[in-house]
């Protein structure tokens, strides 16, 4: 679970095309079975919908460390996103 977690961070469209295609339920129980929501967020967000969907099926957004997990996730795209236009303007 582990190296999961270490290739999300490093290619996190990858692994959730990987979990979507080998683990459904996972990707699609946080939202309801709705297909286009995670397909947006793996366009847009991929690391902060890979962290709603682990935050929502281990325990819930209710608990600190699901809050966490999800802050993070959102923390790193949005430094990703950053970052690339940092390197667009040179």
């Amino acid at each position: 679970m582990c190296l999961i977690g270490l290739l999300g961070l490093i290619a996190p469209r990858v692994v959730f095309i990987l979990l979507w295609i080998f683990a459904p339920a996972f990707v699609l129980f946080p939202f309801d079975g709705l297909w286009f929501v995670p397909l947006l967020g793996l366009i847009l967000l991929p690391t902060t919908t890979l962290a709603y969907c682990w935050a929502v099926t281990i325990g819930g957004l209710g608990s600190f460390s699901g809050l966490f997990v999800l802050a993070v996730g959102l923390l790193i795209d949005l430094g990703l996103l950053g970052a690339g236009r940092g390197v667009a303007r040179r």
